[in-house]
């Protein structure tokens, strides 16, 4: 199965980068404006956009700063079952980002592609949201 890996610096400390993959706010302030936090055990995030991709994911570890994993359990087919993981390490005064999503299905080439240049355009959105306060997340419109 194939992998989409990005890694990038944020000028921001890990804290609030964390803020940002963790709260609702934070969440909706890069990725998309439509979001819930189911507060279960563990928790489910209801991610809504456009059209059948309205992915929900289960929130499977949680580091302080550290760590931040899901799995996606329902609302897009070809995310099922995938996994997601966010690791930041502090350094040089902001936040290494490691993104990584393991995909449970093979899919095409041209899927894969289309997936890894839309989270490169929403996790440069996550760092303009931790250095400026403003990200560019999907709205509806």
């Amino acid at each position: 199965m194939k992998t989409i890996i990005h890694f990038f610096h944020i000028h921001s400390q890990p804290a609030k980068v964390y803020t940002a993959l963790t709260t609702e706010a934070g969440l909706s302030g890069w990725w998309t404006a439509m979001v819930t936090i189911e507060p279960l055990t563990p928790a489910v995030v209801h991610f809504r956009f456009a059209g059948d991709f309205n992915p929900d994911m289960q929130v499977t570890a949680s580091e302080q700063d550290r760590r931040v994993e899901w799995k996606c359990i329902s609302g897009h087919n070809n995310w099922k079952d995938n996994t997601f993981s966010f690791v930041l390490e502090s350094t040089d005064g902001g936040t290494s980002l490691l993104f990584t999503q393991h995909y449970a299905s093979e899919l095409s080439d041209k899927v894969y592609g289309s997936y890894n240049f839309n989270w490169g355009w929403y996790l440069g959105s996550l760092k303009e949201y931790c250095e400026k306060g403003r990200g560019k997340p999907f709205s509806g419109s």
